[in-house]
């Protein structure tokens, strides 16, 4: 009877044990279930849309449910100069490289992954200091463009010619035609500055226009002829000069006004334009970051972030710290505050 007994106790016992077991197993499987991995999800930690060359940015890892591990999450990239990995903190990082250019990344783990996420790649420095040349190019051009037309117009001015009137009462037409307006009338003597010739027509300047002359009426002169003129012929200019002094005058000053406001107009846009680049320019050296010069002469450009790591490195202030840093080549500050921008 005791035996019997006995073998009632362990039966009960080992029923127990058994009840035990699939309760803690099911509890660890149910708990398993609740946060086994279901969704991942990047949060980028920055609002640009387009990214610098030689930069990092850092991306929240979300998960579902919030509690799912993913110590085993791989990080990846389709830009070989780029790198996108998973720091200490549980960020994910990308580390941009030096070319311009397209970076697709994405987040996997356990066969699930997160939404790909793509930018563009720029170098703004590169493109402003292509925008400056590109500017400093043009202008050089315009002044290469004006120069030339002063020496055309020079060597235009040292080119003209001159003849005079042999006949006495000759017309002076609009065109190299009979049947063209008759301008006025020249004088024996009266000399005129000579365009071109134009068949058995003279083209020359007459009082301030065109006019057409019978070229049998007319001999080639000299400048210095020309310069000392019937007195007939400058009578005849001040009677005219007279005549339009009002109204010439009056379209002078009319003109000096609209000058004035173009060249002002002209000297508002450059010194605009010339602000402008100079903001570009600033704005790209302040995102280039902290210059510093190492004992190679290599020139580095730090991020804050960077900057930080030479203070708890070295120590000090930050210039104290930077001129520290400055004692060590590329290779050795670099193992330090990670790949620079230079």
């Amino acid at each position: 009877m005791r035996r019997q007994n006995s073998i009632i106790r362990v039966l009960i016992i080992v029923f127990a044990a058994l009840i035990a077991i699939l309760l803690i197993g099911g509890g660890i499987y149910l708990f398993a279930l609740k946060n086994k991995l279901k969704a991942i999800a990047l949060q980028p930690d920055f609002t640009e849309t387009s990214l610098e060359v030689g930069t990092q940015y850092t991306f929240t890892i979300n998960t579902t449910p919030d509690k799912a591990s993913i110590k085993k999450a791989t990080c990846v990239v389709d830009d070989p100069t780029s790198t996108f990995e998973i720091s200490d903190a549980g960020k994910a990082v990308l580390t941009t490289g030096m070319n311009e250019g397209n970076v697709t990344i994405y987040v996997e783990c356990k066969g699930i992954k997160s939404q790909v996420l793509t930018y563009s790649i720029v170098d703004s420095v590169a493109r402003a200091q292509a925008e400056a040349a590109a500017q400093a190019e043009a202008q050089k051009k315009a002044e290469e463009e004006a120069a030339a037309a002063a020496e055309a117009e020079a060597a235009a001015e040292a080119a003209k010619k001159y003849v005079k009137c042999t006949g006495d009462d000759v017309n002076v037409r609009s065109t190299n035609s009979t049947d063209g307006e008759v301008l006025g009338k020249a004088k024996k003597g009266y000399m005129f500055e000579k365009v071109e010739d134009v068949d058995d027509w003279t083209h020359i300047k007459y009082k301030d226009q065109d006019g057409y002359m019978k070229s049998e009426f007319l001999v080639e002169i000299s400048e210095e002829e020309y310069q000392t003129g019937p007195a007939e012929e400058e009578e005849d200019k001040k009677e005219d000069e007279k005549k339009s002094d009002v109204q010439s005058e009056e379209e002078a000053k009319k003109k000096a006004e609209e000058d004035a406001a173009k060249a002002a107009a002209d000297a508002e846009k450059a010194a605009q334009e010339a602000l402008q680049a100079q903001q570009e320019a600033a704005a790209a050296l302040l995102a280039m970051g902290t210059p510093l010069k190492l004992k190679d002469g290599t020139t580095v450009y730090l991020t804050n972030d960077q900057v930080n790591k030479c203070i708890g490195t070295w120590g000090g202030s930050k210039e104290e710290a930077l001129e520290m840093a400055s004692h060590h080549n590329l290779g050795e500050f670099e193992a330090v505050v990670g790949p620079t921008k230079h």
